[in-house]
């Protein structure tokens, strides 16, 4: 099969360059879109059909000479991947992909965007509330859980300052940070509901994992919805274990895995299939909007979010994150 057949097949538009970004090759879908014919593009720089040209002629020039693959790329309406070109196990030119931004639902529904942070504020403001209990009843003070409220309150405050922006999940601050102590602290936000339902939370961390590129604050937000979850699925059965797990992912390379096992009520086939989708709950007061959330902010930071789960056995959600930035940026911080 030629080159040429392969990337017809393609779904999306696909431009060939070479090391210095002139199109060698383009697909019919790349044709339509920018509504040009292969023998006007051939030659032409790849950057003059963009808004950010700059940017993507230095994305062109590191994919090829630092032999990177940069994903997560935005210019306007529109995702760019970079990917070397080997043919012959020989760097021949950069292969540039073209997908379309999906539309945020939440920029488009005023009552999905109203309930959207309804969700994520009730999340910190229920582990707060208990806390507030448990030390009114308790009445002795615990250094590590004050901190984990005052991050929390903070993290509501910045959610509120910037409320567009906290449901908009491709701007992203990046910032090195250590994966555990994010898992810890949503953890100690929630010991006063494990300990009143006798919930045991069992860690099996890697400890060799180092800090990575996150946006802190939607990461919490992605794993907190996911241990509020577990914590609804084992309140009312036999076992009642959460495990937490960290480490290197074999596949894909370059990233690493976060592991959240439930002993819980679990879902059947067709509930499965649903999971990830706005508005499914299998509670009766759930919005539906945790789980659609948790997989839009994993999938920005370029991540995958897969779910494993049986009727009466338990859960199983795997997040997968890069070690490394995608989109070949800066940190933000």
């Amino acid at each position: 099969m030629k080159v040429e057949d392969l990337l017809f097949s393609f779904p999306f538009p696909i431009a060939i360059t070479d090391g210095e970004g002139r199109i060698t090759y383009t697909n019919q879908k790349f044709e339509l879109l920018f509504n040009k014919s292969f023998k006007y593009l051939k030659g032409k720089k790849l950057a003059e059909f963009f808004q950010k040209r700059k940017e993507v002629e230095e994305k062109i020039k590191k994919a090829h000479t630092d032999l990177l693959e940069i994903f997560g790329f935005r210019d306007g309406e529109y995702y760019l991947t970079f990917s070397p070109l080997y043919v012959s196990s020989k760097v021949e030119g950069v292969m540039v992909i073209i997908q379309a931004v999906e539309e945020n639902p939440f920029n488009q529904d005023i009552l999905f965007f109203l309930k959207g942070l309804s969700h994520e504020i009730r999340n910190p403001l229920s582990g707060i509330k208990g806390a507030a209990k448990l030390f009114s009843q308790i009445k002795e003070y615990d250094e590590e859980l004050i901190t984990v409220l005052l991050e929390e309150t903070e993290r509501i405050e910045r959610l509120l300052n910037n409320v567009i922006k906290s449901f908009d999940f491709s701007i992203l601050n990046f910032c090195k940070v250590n994966i555990h102590r994010i898992i810890q602290n949503v953890v100690k936000l929630f010991e006063p509901v494990l300990s009143e339902k006798e919930i045991s939370v069992v860690y099996d961390f890697d400890p060799s994992l180092p800090e990575i590129p996150l946006d802190g604050d939607k990461i919490t937000q992605a794993i907190m919805n996911i241990f509020k979850n577990a914590i609804e699925a084992v309140s009312d059965s036999e076992k009642k274990l959460i495990k937490i797990e960290t480490g290197y992912a074999i596949q894909p390379s370059g990233f690493i895995f976060i592991r959240i096992k439930d002993t819980g009520i679990g879902m059947d086939e067709n509930e499965l299939k649903s999971f990830l989708l706005p508005f499914f709950s299998t509670k009766e007061s759930g919005t539906g909007l945790g789980a659609f959330i948790t997989s839009e902010i994993i999938k920005r930071h370029g991540g995958d979010l897969k779910v494993k789960s049986q009727k009466g056995i338990g859960t199983e959600i795997t997040i997968l994150l890069p070690m490394k930035r995608s989109d070949g940026e800066d940190f933000n911080c």
